[in-house]
């Protein structure tokens, strides 16, 4: 949309005519947005495979495995989540510099990775309570031990919620700021939100520019969509019908 569109009152809905050349302009003068776009790829991706790994297999013990005080952990862990990201972000910086973890990938997953987790737990345990016990105990017949009952049967009986589980970690990971910024400063480690955040300028502010990255910046969003939606619709409305 051209910029004298932008700032048009009324406002328009629909450029007249369209240009691309705000994308030609945002190539020329800020190529680092494809690197920005790349490291919230790599840690987004990272992020939701361990918070899937670790997540998938703390929900299973808690939900299946018999112990005392299984229930109050999964209250705890919904408390702890309820912490806004400022409130730690400080005991995480000193923890990570004395770690030599600054401006490295390794920092903001793990951050993201403690941060989302609990939330990823409660999805897949209430995901997993719909499968039936049944089909666990004639594993257990066949001599399955609880892993091999995960990693055989849950897991992929599981794929529909855990798709959708993905995603939401995944979009949670993307668009997170406050720890982006404190834990990666340095341009070419900077996440996409973070990126963009940074193109007003002291006396202006290019509504053009940041609304092309920002279209920009969520089309691996809506590849991965698009490409899982059917397995991601199935998680989503998976006991709707029950």
């Amino acid at each position: 949309m051209p910029a004298k569109d932008i700032y048009a009152w009324p406002p328009k809905l629909f450029p007249s005519p369209g240009t691309i050349n705000n994308y030609i302009k945002i190539f020329n003068s800020s190529p680092e947005l494809l690197r920005y776009i790349l490291n919230s790829t790599i840690i987004a991706v990272f992020t939701t495979v361990t918070i899937i790994l670790f997540g998938g297999l703390a929900a299973y013990a808690l939900v299946r495995i018999k112990f005392r005080g299984s229930f109050s952990i999964m209250l705890g862990m919904l408390g702890v989540s309820m912490f806004p990201n400022i409130a730690i972000l400080p005991a995480i910086f000193i923890v990570f510099k004395n770690l030599n973890l600054i401006n490295s990938y390794p920092s903001l997953i793990i951050a993201h990775t403690g941060l989302f987790i609990t939330m990823a737990i409660w999805i897949l345990a209430n995901y997993i309570r719909t499968i039936p016990f049944e089909i666990e105990d004639a594993a257990k017949i066949d001599g399955c031990g609880p892993f091999d009952i995960f990693w055989r049967i849950i897991l992929p009986l599981s794929k529909p919620g855990i798709f959708a589980t993905s995603l939401i970690v995944f979009i949670f990971s993307w668009n997170e700021f406050p720890l982006s910024l404190v834990l990666l400063h340095d341009n070419d480690m900077r996440t996409a939100p973070v990126g963009i955040s940074l193109y007003p300028g002291e006396y202006s502010f290019p509504w053009e520019t940041i609304s092309t990255a920002t279209f920009l910046s969520i089309i691996p969003v809506l590849i991965i969509t698009g490409i899982f939606q059917k397995q991601i619709i199935g998680g989503l409305t998976s006991g709707s019908n029950k």
